[in-house]
């Protein structure tokens, strides 16, 4: 014989059930966060960077890194890393679980780290104060003084 709170738990566990659909949704969410963050990438060298990428003052490689977020589960992205003057500079992403943005890159030097975010309008922004937050689109300028900030 059943309890009515069996009934009753088991009522509960069937309705947190996530639809059979959400692993494709999932699956195209993961799938453009990487291209976003790909995106990013080719701004920044082939782009803002490229004529010094061109002339050996800034190196570039990649890195792979392992990302585990609620609801996207677990995926690699690519790090970016900038070799200036001997001294390394990584894009790394966080993620696209971010309220008030659709996804985070931290850009990490040797003195300090910044946040880059994606805007819901599509674009990259630098943030240079949390409180009062402050953000500015990303451009050469921007990341000049983002460089700036995170390198010795």
């Amino acid at each position: 014989m059943k309890s009515p709170q069996s009934d009753e738990l088991k009522d509960f566990l069937l309705s947190r059930q996530r639809p059979a659909g959400n692993g494709i949704a999932r699956e195209e969410r993961r799938r453009q966060w990487i291209d976003d963050v790909e995106r990013l990438y080719e701004k920044v060298t082939g782009e803002l960077l490229s004529d010094s990428i061109a002339q050996g003052l800034v190196t570039v490689s990649r890195v792979d890194k392992a990302i585990e977020e609620e609801y996207l589960g677990k995926y690699r992205v690519s790090e970016l890393i900038l070799n200036i003057s001997g001294e390394t500079v990584r894009f790394s992403p966080k993620g696209c679980n971010v309220i008030g943005a659709k996804g985070r890159v931290d850009l990490v030097g040797e003195l300090d780290a910044m946040t880059l975010v994606l805007e819901p309008a599509g674009y990259w922004s630098v943030v240079l104060s949390r409180v009062p937050r402050q953000v500015v689109t990303l451009d050469g300028s921007s990341l000049a003084e983002a460089l700036r900030r995170v390198m010795r």
